[in-house]
């Protein structure tokens, strides 16, 4: 038999490496494909162009001033259609639990929800490939940047504005993934969007911003954090966007060796958007406050005591809103050099209002407990083994408003090598 040419590709690979120093590093990689079909009767291929390319860049300047790194990558390529179902697993070993809201006996697609405690993990998310593929265009970008005044500053010589100035950081980071079918084109720009993009498949974005000031300070130090979290991907029922921004202002202050107090501020704003069940959808503003005091005795025992005011409200749908009052202890003991102990007792004091617990909105206001008093423990023995085997024990408890006690436990052993 004669052989048969389907097809032909041209290939064009570009490298380089711009500038190579201790103080900035520049790496880019590009290549560029097209397929040329030649025999649609041999094949199922049709003719393509695709590229794929990345760029690295590393900064380490001015004694170590500015430091970062940036990553941008593109390309192209198929993406298989997938489906999904939760299945049941053996508790502890999933990531999801499932509630039945409307108390019918058969797990939904929308009463499944991220499981916050570890009995509830008895689902997993099981993605079923078909037969189907779509040209797919993807791009990531990534950065990075630290800035600390402090090494450009000469303490000796310092006036009072150059020493207030060395004691700030900041940090700064972004991460942004996205893929959309292909139209024909390439997708280059990471930051562009449209609010009705049919042609997207999935998008990720993560935003950082960090300002510290008295970092390195043993007696007190604060720290400003804003993040922003966004999600949004396209299933088999439709469209699914999260976004989550997270604002906390902490300060310190260590009285001395033994006694150490901090405080945390934060305002939150959490928000989920599915076209396809309007009975999950939410947008909860949350504040809270967090005193603590610690006691830590040399390197063998440190105890907590912690306050947590949280208030949480749903702006639309039936306006839920939660206050709670939660008060809790922990403890960390090391035995000797080959064992930690840890302890927690929290007690939760919950006042739910505007609607039903048994729902999405209720279970996120309510971390997964119920209006009344919640009661939650663990205790968590590892220990070191024969040199590099670590055996890990766990019990947790947990008794929310007035239903049963719950218990769970699991054991395990790792060889670190």
């Amino acid at each position: 038999k004669d052989l048969l040419v389907s097809d032909k590709s041209n290939y064009i690979n570009l490298f380089t490496e711009l500038i190579k120093s201790e103080k900035h590093q520049c790496k880019i990689n590009i290549t560029y494909r097209e397929l040329q079909v030649l025999n649609t009767t041999v094949t199922n291929l049709k003719s393509d162009k695709s590229i794929i390319g990345r760029l690295e860049y590393a900064i380490n300047e001015w004694k170590g001033f500015i430091t970062g790194s940036l990553l941008y990558e593109v390309g192209a390529g198929q993406e298989q259609k997938r489906e999904y179902t939760y299945i049941e697993v053996p508790a502890g070993q999933g990531d999801y639990t499932w509630n039945d809201y409307n108390n019918n006996g058969i797990p939904e697609l929308n009463e499944v929800e991220i499981a916050i405690y570890q009995d509830q993990r008895k689902f997993i998310r099981v993605f079923t490939p078909t037969n189907q593929y779509v040209k797919a265009n993807y791009v990531q970008f990534n950065y990075s940047v630290d800035m600390n005044p402090r090494i450009l500053i000469d303490p000796t010589s310092a006036n009072d504005f150059s020493k207030c100035l060395g004691k700030i950081n900041t940090n700064s980071a972004l991460q942004i993934s996205k893929k959309d079918i292909s139209g024909g084109t390439f997708q280059f720009n990471p930051f562009w969007k449209r609010n009705n993009d049919t042609s997207l498949i999935s998008l990720n974005s993560f935003l950082s911003n960090t300002f510290y000031f008295n970092r390195t300070n043993v007696k007190w130090g604060m720290d400003v954090t804003h993040r922003i979290n966004n999600t949004k991907s396209l299933l088999n029922y439709g469209f699914e966007s999260r976004k989550l921004r997270d604002v906390s202002l902490k300060g310190r202050w260590n009285l001395n060796r033994s006694i150490t107090t901090s405080i945390t501020n934060r305002f939150i704003k959490n928000q989920l958007v599915t076209p396809k069940f309007a009975n999950r959808n939410y947008l909860i503003d949350e504040t809270s406050i967090e005193p603590s005091v610690s006691y830590i005795y040399g390197s063998k025992l440190r105890v907590s005591l912690i306050y947590n005011y949280d208030d949480k409200q749903n702006k639309i749908g039936g306006n839920e809103q939660s206050k709670n009052n939660a008060v809790s202890t922990e403890l960390k003991y090391n035995v000797l050099s080959s064992g930690t102990l840890n302890a927690k007792f929290t007690f939760n004091n919950i006042l739910f209002s505007g609607g039903t617990p048994n729902t999405t909105v209720g279970y996120i206001i309510l971390d997964g407990l119920l209006p009344g008093k919640n009661y939650l423990w663990t205790v968590q023995f590892t220990k070191r083994l024969a040199g590099n085997i670590e055996m890990n024990l766990q019990y947790d408890g947990r008794k929310p408003g007035g239903t049963r006690t719950i218990h769970s436990g699991n054991a395990s052993l790792r060889a670190l090598f």
